[in-house]
């Protein structure tokens, strides 16, 4: 597997959350020829690790761990580690998101790491992450969703509204002034009948989930959600020289590590 420009591109559009990179990373792994271990197992006891395997496992879907035995390897030997998070800055949807004002349904959400907010402004936003769904009797399962629509933004104040000063001094209220729009109020109300209980979010949220999901309103549990730009990264420059993309801090790092890790994993005859 080789890393170029492109590739690194088309895998960040790809995994707009920790949920979604993981999955990627995974089945790239298990094309490679990775086995998956689950943690509970007892690897040595079971002899599940043995020289010149490959192998994988995560944790809560939002960090993979994978590595490869030499075949020359022996205990107390020496191993090569390379690290990269997952998670980047984002607008995360609150735990209960449901919030109106001036004729807007909004979503509430919460600055996640140290981002530069100003860039999230009036950009076409939408959702990624992972649903808590229900499933049988007392059974639940984790979805994961991936909106590939803007349904969401961050609207700047006309300038005509906005003194000198404030042109100037452009400083939002990270808890007033990033909740975007989703809808208007009343096609909110319109679907309210139709739709769960649960009013920790609002309706026409959930409707947008249920859709993506094949499921009743009733189904959702849970959800763990954040904001994405749906604008693809790029190569650009006269010499095509740059390259632009949401979320390098630190998905490079994640793909590339990857990407090496696949490379090496070809021949592990000498290791």
């Amino acid at each position: 597997m080789s890393a170029t420009a492109a590739e690194l591109i088309s895998f960040i559009h790809s995994t707009p959350t920790p949920f979604h990179l993981v999955t990627e990373a995974e089945k790239l792994l298990t094309e490679s020829g990775f086995s998956r271990l689950d943690e509970k197992d007892l690897w040595a006891a079971n002899k599940l690790v043995v020289a010149g395997g490959k192998y994988f496992y995560n944790r809560n879907i939002s960090t993979t761990v994978a590595f490869t035995v030499g075949e020359l390897y022996k205990p107390g030997g020496e191993f090569k580690i390379i690290g990269a998070h997952t998670d980047s800055p984002v607008l995360k949807v609150k735990p209960v998101s449901a919030k109106t004002a001036h004729g807007y349904v909004q979503v509430g959400v919460e600055c996640y790491g140290g981002g530069l907010w100003h860039t999230w402004f009036d950009r076409d936003l939408t959702l990624a992450g992972c649903v808590v769904v229900k499933e049988g009797e007392g059974g639940f399962v984790r979805k994961l969703v991936n909106i590939k629509r803007p349904i969401l933004r961050v609207p700047s104040l006309c300038i005509h509204l906005q003194s000198a000063d404030e042109r100037l001094t452009f400083a939002p209220n990270k808890e007033n002034h990033m909740q975007p729009i989703l809808s208007m109020v009343a096609a909110d109300l319109n679907t309210e009948e139709n739709i769960s209980e649960d009013k920790r979010h609002c309706s026409q949220l959930l409707s947008l989930l249920c859709q993506e999901l094949k499921c009743e309103p009733q189904h959702i549990l849970d959800m763990e959600l954040t904001l994405c730009d749906t604008q693809p990264g790029a190569i650009w420059g006269a010499g095509e020289e740059f390259l632009s993309s949401p979320r390098l801090d630190n998905q490079v790092h994640c793909y590339t590590g990857l990407t090496a890790l696949l490379e090496h994993s070809k021949d592990i005859s000498q290791d």
